[in-house]
């Protein structure tokens, strides 16, 4: 399961418009780093009735072996009542990503995942976060293989 609520079943796709021009964002803010890594971002973003889950990986292009950097963000649903608040929530998750992109790429040999939900704070509001090695597209394409009961 991808989504950090139990109760996150079912969810809608966050229109693939949103998550194209955010991971268009990061490859040109990251340009150097993409680069350097021979990597790109890719985006992936679910709504679900209790939260908002984003993942954010960074992909190796020249090999599949090689494990991404996914980063999953997540908010409480009081975060996401209003279209007003869900848009403020997915601009929020816009600065969050930056800023643990950046603590990413400001160390040679980071290595600090947490695979684990931690809570972070920004513009007074309390978001979650998880660092992991997931490869995202290979769980989404497990998941649908084995059925509905499986599907985020």
């Amino acid at each position: 399961m991808l989504a950090r609520l139990e109760s996150s079943h079912h969810g809608k796709n966050v229109p693939i418009e949103w998550s194209e021009a955010f991971a268009r964002l990061l490859n040109e803010t990251y340009k150097s780093e993409c680069k350097k890594f021979e990597s790109y971002f890719d985006v992936y973003a679910k709504s679900y009735e209790e939260e908002l889950l984003v993942i954010i990986s960074f992909i190796s292009e020249k090999d599949e072996a090689q494990s991404p950097i996914s980063c999953f963000l997540s908010c409480e649903k009081k975060h996401i009542e209003t279209p007003e608040k869900f848009l403020t929530t997915q601009k929020n998750y816009i600065d969050i990503s930056g800023l643990l992109f950046d603590e990413i790429f400001a160390t040679e040999d980071w290595n600090e995942f947490e695979v684990s939900w931690q809570e972070v704070q920004h513009k007074n509001e309390s978001y979650f976060y998880k660092i992991s090695r997931e490869n995202v597209i290979l769980t989404l394409e497990a998941n649908r293989l084995l059925g509905e009961d499986f599907e985020e």
